[in-house]
């Protein structure tokens, strides 16, 4: 699971090493899937999930609110 706690450090330009003594220990770089929880914060705001394979360089996104609200115009490709 990669934490989304640091993401107001890399928001507000924390350095490269707050940023690694923060998150070197979960070692995420070596797992082969990442689990990514991603806030949604308008209109509703909610959360959202998505999962990177990265053996196959797949990301697989969970919205519960997909029917409602699609995300597809978020995505650029």
């Amino acid at each position: 699971l990669f934490s989304t706690h640091n993401l107001p450090r890399i928001w507000y330009n924390a350095t490269d090493d707050i940023l690694w003594r923060t998150m070197s220990w979960t070692k995420y770089w070596d797992k082969p899937t990442w689990i990514l929880p991603i806030h949604q914060p308008s209109p509703c705001g909610h959360w959202v999930m998505c999962t990177v394979d990265i053996v196959s360089h797949h990301f697989f996104l969970f919205d519960s609110f997909a029917e409602e609200r699609p995300w597809r115009q978020e995505i650029q490709v």
